[in-house]
């Protein structure tokens, strides 16, 4: 019994013995050993990759970061310039084509700091589209009330493509430069932002306003042209406050003034319902002389 422990014994130090010294042999290997001059990074400890939803690659936006710079350093003239204004999603156009509508809550808050032209510039676009084709079917209803032949005219095109970009695009430009003399520092985008999407309520009006009653059309005129005032003077006025009490007077006075007339150019030109001209009276018929 006491060989066979002996032995067992015995079998287990070589065990160990033979454990360290495979043990000092790889360490020993790896620390003698030097790595070729151009594998460094080979022989360095492997850094984990980025991968999955948490990686910096998915949650971090390069490109638009990159187009924003470039935008930032592209000259005023060039289109990269202006990109930066219609780097907006449909969530956010739809968001405030509703504010505009329904002027419960501050428009400038609702755009968050970051007003865009995209929004301006299709909305317009669509007035003028709207407008032609529904004067078009005006005059078509018209014609056929009368009894007289329907002619296509061009000029209607013209007339709303020249109307609404002006108050889209031109009026905002000069209510801007007003404000900004007189020391309300406004700023000129969020202006072009206010008067394009105002222009949103005239796309269902339009649409209405082919119906052939004098009353329902004015009805209609004065629910457009009472939202879009509403919504142009509630989200300019606390721009008007920095100046002082007469001249912010006088400038929203005038923004009244070009919103009054844009809805009467409407009333007027694309939906009107023109009467028949009277007929001339017929000349009475001479009698056959009497012999």
């Amino acid at each position: 019994m006491s060989n066979a422990y002996r032995a067992i014994e015995i079998d287990d130090d070589e065990l160990n013995n033979a454990t360290e010294l495979q043990f000092q042999n790889f360490s020993s290997s790896n620390t003698t050993t030097n790595p070729p001059a151009g594998n460094m990074s080979s022989a360095s400890t492997p850094q984990p990759r980025s991968t999955g939803f948490g990686s910096a690659s998915i949650f971090e936006p390069a490109r638009p970061t990159a187009q924003q710079e470039q935008a930032a350093k592209s000259p005023i003239w060039s289109i990269a310039y202006y990109s930066k204004f219609f780097d907006v999603d449909t969530n956010q156009v739809m968001e405030r084509l509703f504010a505009s509508v329904i002027p419960k809550d501050n428009f400038l808050e609702v755009m968050g700091g970051s007003p865009d032209l995209y929004g301006p510039f299709w909305i317009a676009t669509t007035v003028i589209f709207v407008l032609f084709v529904t004067s078009s079917i005006v005059d078509s209803i018209n014609a056929y009330i009368n009894g007289t032949t329907y002619q296509y005219n061009i000029f209607q095109m013209t007339f709303a493509f020249g109307t609404i970009y002006t108050y889209a695009f031109l009026i905002p430009l000069l209510v801007w430069g007003a404000t900004k003399y007189f020391g309300c520092q406004p700023d000129l985008l969020e202006m072009f932002a206010l008067y394009g999407y105002a222009l949103t309520i005239w796309i269902p009006v339009s649409v209405l306003s082919v119906i052939p009653i004098e009353l329902a059309r004015w009805i209609l005129l004065g629910i457009g042209a009472g939202v879009s005032g509403v919504f142009l003077i509630r989200n300019m006025y606390p721009v008007l406050q920095r100046a002082e009490a007469q001249i912010a007077k006088i400038i929203l006075i005038l923004v009244i003034v070009f919103h009054g007339v844009l809805a009467l150019i409407l009333k007027y030109k694309f939906f009107a319902y023109n009467a028949a001209p009277a007929a001339p009276p017929t000349p009475p018929t001479p009698e056959a002389p009497k012999f």
